[in-house]
């Protein structure tokens, strides 16, 4: 295979690891909340990490945090972590300048972020939870904002990280789960569209990615 082709290869596997990655962050998601019926788990008030809390049950701000899948929410964690690492650093490896650094670094927040969120949750002594959860999503945003194929692409890690900004600050303790979930899906929804594009044009993403660095090189 030439390297042309072998570039396009890798592109179109990346393109694969991140549909795959996102779907799966979803889906995990939903079957880790449809089997918490004590309280029925709500999507806008209680946070995503809390299906990652294990029993026994326990009270944390007002939320009754007993996930009886907690285990496929963690391994959800982690699985985020590691696909979209693995896509930055196929990107990474089509930029140059700060632009590849910056790429590779978000990233390698972003996978931090998620594993110490699933190692330590919530209700785990000391601040690995919370730090975990901020090198996460402002991680994942500032990833999707310098490695987007397409200008309007930045509209999704923008919006996060608004949303980000509103937790706790704006109907606290009602839909803090909805200001993460605008903060956390920003990455998700990045990671889907930016597979498909990958999947679909390949090499015409990469030239885009190329655009931004000269505009002048490339069509707009």
């Amino acid at each position: 295979m030439d390297v042309v082709g072998s570039r396009r290869g890798y592109l179109w596997w990346a393109g694969l690891v991140a549909v795959v990655t996102g779907v799966q962050y979803l889906v995990l998601e939903a079957v880790a909340a449809s089997a918490w019926r004590d309280p029925p788990y709500d999507y806008v008030f209680n946070y995503i990490s809390d299906l990652g809390v294990p029993g026994p049950r326990s009270d944390s701000g007002g939320r009754v945090l007993d996930s009886p899948l907690a285990a496929v929410m963690n391994t959800a964690f982690v699985v985020q972590g590691i696909g979209l690492l693995v896509v930055a650093l196929v990107l990474a490896a089509h930029l140059h300048g700060l632009r590849r650094y910056l790429v590779v670094v978000f990233a390698v927040c972003h996978f931090l972020g998620n594993v110490l969120v699933a190692l330590f949750h919530s209700t785990t002594p000391g601040a690995y939870h919370v730090v975990g959860a901020v090198l996460a999503i402002v991680g994942g945003n500032l990833l999707a904002l310098t490695a987007s194929t397409r200008r309007w692409l930045v509209v999704l890690p923008v919006l996060g990280l608004v949303s980000a900004l509103l937790i706790g600050r704006v109907g606290a303790g009602v839909v803090d789960g909805l200001w993460e979930r605008g903060s956390v899906y920003s990455i998700t929804a990045w990671e889907l569209v930016c597979g498909v594009l990958l999947l679909w044009q390949g090499s015409r993403c990469v030239e885009r990615l190329g655009a931004w660095e000269n505009p002048t090189r490339y069509e707009p």
